[in-house]
């Protein structure tokens, strides 16, 4: 007998999710070993530093772990940070969670880690990220977020620094000195990369009102003998205000790479002789947003080819660029496409964080599959054996439970139902060997429009815990690429340029649309579910649109202009772009604010918040909480005091899942199989007059 979808046993329990949840932030490879940091929700999401030796035979061999027990391995830089750690000669560099400190520590984590920058006067108030080591295995490249002391009566200031590796050769009684500032005046700074030889440096800086995908420009220092600027060096040699460069890094030779987007496509060039020279002109995408700090989406290898992130139509996967062969016979083809693009066959289809390491032999990653866990990969491309080192779960489901997504293009445009342009998609099919599926003339499965972050982000098909977790139990999933999203050129990135809060909904409304009209999905049991700018599509379909009969915002926006005045700086001025500067666009502001439009909110609404947040603060919440009860919507709010941008503690993700189904199942009358709590809505009260 059919079991109604919502209500199928699954094997998948919200505890599940989270145990499967361990997160991987970037890879590195030194003295023929692979080190990554991962990030354990069962331990609060502490991120420990691990490594594994290279070249082995086996699958998922003995790791170590590097970090001492209860160290945190994390910079908030940015507040997503990123760059957390470096490791050359034995040695390793990483930020603390709890200080903001950088220390050293031997790779093999044989004594306790020995700060090298000094106290913060404040707590916090000295973050470090993307550290380099230097080629003279002494000096330390890194940036530096100051939130005390000159300049930063208004918000932090960001800089460049170096610092000795061994303070007063390595005494660890030492006070260690402070930074020397290297590059200071711009608001933003990223990639110090120092050249082979030491005798230049490249970095990124950026100014307000970008982000770092709208413009940046790539600086070129040269460096003297004792590592100081020499006077008079510093040149812009690529980028701009319209023009987007990231992940500069050396060849083994001593050339400068970087990424640009000046064709609309972010393509891998070389920096010669004061121009640039692409390697491969494609339209597609060798790079990503720089949400995080030091990302790395290609290394050289010692063949002289290129392993790099290739993103083409919203599809990521890894390629090899051959200087050895062109795509063409002609002179024009081999002048437009000097390396040709190889295509190794590797089963990955998203590749996050972007971090790809070399050691001239061997390529390591972060790979993710839609049939497999998450795993850190060590692959050949001479021989082209790979092998895991490390998984994201130690107790992955059964492929016979696993959804696998179809990709979907859908018309949209700027209206419900419009078709001038296409947005994109990945749908995963409700699926449970378990169970008898209903007929499709007596029902279709409830759907969940799931929207990324950022807003310029991705969605990429994986194989996502949280996913299953609704498929498993008879919920289809969508997950959305509005206009907006990254991987399919600039102009579609930028359509989203003052019209945040209209295309990205319309494209997730559009979506909906289109699932329920192919049979997908009941067009009468439609949700929408989304974190941070995703929260804000969230309340925005359901304040300015009919079509969802069910939304769970995590942590989303619900006033554009508080935002604008109370996040932190790296996001401060972005909304510049995506809706308008203020003070002239606050009319704007307030008409696609959902706390300004609540009377339009009638179906229920599931709000998650972090109490520590500081991207989208709690007060964003607890407002739209407010026009709630005055509406009388019927809604849930579930708040985690410890939590930051993101849930990272495995209690607290599966309470979140757990709230998040249980609040579907209220929604579209279903009862949930399995040991799952229900969760209360309430209507013109607060949840705290209710109980």
């Amino acid at each position: 007998m059919p079991t109604p979808y919502g209500e199928w046993p699954s094997p998948i329990e919200p505890a599940d999710v989270a145990a499967g949840g361990r997160g991987f932030a970037g890879v590195r490879i030194a003295d023929g070993n692979a080190y990554w940091l991962e990030r354990r929700p069962s331990e609060g999401g502490r991120g420990v530093l691990c490594r594994a030796p290279l070249g082995g035979t086996g699958e998922l061999p003995t790791h170590e772990e590097i970090t001492p027990e209860g160290f945190d391995v994390r910079t908030l830089v940015h507040q997503y940070g990123g760059g957390d750690f470096t490791v050359v000669d034995g040695t390793v560099v990483v930020a603390s969670m709890d200080d903001q400190r950088l220390y050293r520590l031997p790779a093999d984590g044989s004594t306790e880690p020995t700060p090298i920058t000094p106290e913060p006067p404040e707590p916090l108030g000295l973050r470090y990220a993307d550290v380099v080591i230097g080629p003279d295995h002494e000096t330390v490249y890194a940036v530096r977020e100051r939130h005390v002391g000159p300049g930063t009566d208004d918000e932090p200031a960001n800089e460049i620094v170096r610092l000795p590796l061994y303070p007063d050769g390595g005494d660890t009684d030492t006070t260690p000195p402070d930074p020397v500032v290297f590059a200071e005046g711009h608001d933003f700074y990223a990639a110090p990369r120092p050249s082979p030889t030491g005798d230049r440096i490249a970095y990124l800086r950026w100014d307000h009102p970008n982000m770092p995908w709208d413009g940046t420009e790539l600086i070129v220092d040269d460096l003297a003998a004792n590592g100081e600027r020499v006077e008079g060096s510093r040149r812009v040699v690529a980028g701009g205000d319209d023009e987007s460069v990231c992940t500069p890094a050396w060849s083994p030779d001593g050339v400068l790479h970087a990424v640009s987007d000046r064709t609309g496509w972010w393509n891998l060039y070389r920096v010669e002789d004061g121009s640039l020279a692409n390697t491969h002109s494609a339209n597609a995408e060798f790079g990503v947003p720089m949400w995080q700090l030091g990302m790395s989406t290609y290394c050289f290898l010692d063949d002289g080819r290129i392993a790099t992130l290739y993103t083409d139509a919203g599809e990521p996967s890894l390629r090899l660029l051959d200087p050895d062969a062109t795509d063409g016979d002609s002179a024009a083809a081999a002048e437009s496409a000097p390396f040709a693009l190889v295509d190794p066959g590797l089963p990955y289809t998203s590749f996050r964080p972007a971090s790809i390491r070399s050691d001239g032999e061997h390529v390591v990653f972060v790979g993710h599959r839609p049939d497999a866990p998450t795993a850190v990969v060590e692959w050949s491309p001479s021989t082209g054996s790979r092998r895991r080192l490390r998984e994201s779960t130690d107790d992955p489901l059964d492929p016979e439970y696993v959804s696998t997504p179809t990709s979907v293009v859908f018309p949209t445009g700027d209206a419900v139902g419009a078709d001038e342009t296409v947005a994109y998609a990945h749908y995963y099919p409700p699926h449970n060997p378990d169970v008898t599926t209903p007929a499709d003339d007596e029902e279709q499965p409830p759907l969940v429009v799931t929207v990324h972050g950022g807003p310029t982000s991705r969605s990429e098909a994986t194989l996502s815990t949280s996913t299953q977790f609704l498929t498993t139990r008879g919920v289809a999933v969508l997950d959305v690429n509005y206009r907006g999203s990254t991987g399919y050129g600039r102009a579609y990135r930028d359509a989203l340029r003052g019209e945040w809060g209209v295309r990205d909904t319309l494209d997730c409304v559009n979506a909906a649309r289109y699932a329920a009209a192919e049979g997908l999905a009941d067009p009468d049991r439609l949700a929408i579910s989304g974190g941070s700018a995703g929260g804000y599509a969230v309340l925005s379909a359901l304040a300015f649109h009919d079509t969802f009969d069910a939304g769970a915002s995590y942590y989303g926006v619900a006033d554009l202009a508080a935002l604008a005045a109370e996040t932190h700086k790296f996001e401060s001025r972005y909304l510049d772009g995506l809706v308008g500067p203020l003070p002239a666009a606050e009319d704007v502001y307030r008409e696609r604010s959902p706390l300004y439009h609540a009377e339009g909110i009638t179906a229920p609404l599931l709000l998650l918040q972090g109490g520590n947040d500081e991207v989208v603060p709690r007060a964003q919440a607890t407002a739209m909480i407010d026009a709630l009860v005055e509406n009388g919507t019927p809604y849930a709010y579930v708040e985690f005091p410890e939590e930051r941008h993101g849930f990272r503690d495995a209690d607290n993700v599966a309470r979140a899942h757990e709230a998040e189904f249980a609040f579907y199942g209220e929604a579209f009358g279903f009862e949930p199989a399995g040991d799952i709590d229900g969760i209360e809505l309430h209507t013109g009260e607060r949840p705290s007059e209710a109980e």
